[in-house]
């Protein structure tokens, strides 16, 4: 399938999903504000919490430029852009010293006013530390399903944590960017992992 019919695709599915998100944000905002002041977080970035339009276009395409074949567009592409989880997207602050209890405890308390958080879609970055899967990213990010079979991504950071996921932004942008060279993408990798240990590890995480 060529890259234009690609794209057209892609912004087919990502308005579909963007009026998903936009039916069911407000009750989960207000849940989540709800359970970020029982669990002792602090919600930020709401003004961020939809992804842009552009941007999920551009990662449905991305997907699908993997594999050209027919079979792909038509069986897998609708699959992934179901199962994507960051059109909607939230950010918890919890402390360095309390993080991991004060993670369990949110988790519980989502799962206790009727959300579902599946197994695999939970990543904890915190263990890839200092390890060969380390990409220079901290903190833990699940996917969280609501009542209303929205998925959305929720973001566990400390203040240390991210700042570094703020500062460090444009360095994963250019990343992303195909014309980045192979000697840059080296340059960037070494400069987001530096900038990386500078951030305290939580206790238990």
């Amino acid at each position: 399938m060529e890259n234009f019919t690609i794209r057209i695709e892609a912004r087919r599915l990502a308005e579909e999903l963007f009026a998903q998100a936009r039916e069911n944000e407000l009750k989960i905002t207000a849940d989540l504000q709800k359970i970020a002041s029982e669990v002792d977080a602090k919600i930020i970035g709401l003004e961020n919490r939809f992804k842009t339009e552009e941007s999920l276009v551009r990662k449905l395409s991305l997907l699908a430029d993997r594999d050209k074949s027919k079979q792909f567009v038509q069986h897998k592409f609708e699959k992934f852009a179901r199962r994507n989880n960051d059109t909607l997207r939230y950010t918890f602050i919890l402390s360095n010293d309390k993080y991991a209890e004060d993670f369990y405890n949110t988790v519980e308390t989502l799962k206790q006013n009727g959300f579902l958080i599946p197994q695999n879609r939970i990543w904890n970055a915190w263990e890839n530390a200092e390890t060969t899967k380390d990409t220079g990213y901290r903190g833990i990010n699940i996917t969280v399903i609501s009542s209303q079979k929205q998925r959305f991504e929720l973001q566990f950071h400390t203040a240390e944590s991210f700042r570094l996921k703020t500062e460090t932004h444009h360095l994963y942008e250019e990343l992303r960017n195909l014309k980045t060279s192979d000697e840059r993408r080296a340059e960037i990798i070494k400069e987001i992992l530096k900038s990386a240990k500078q951030v305290e590890r939580p206790e238990g995480i």
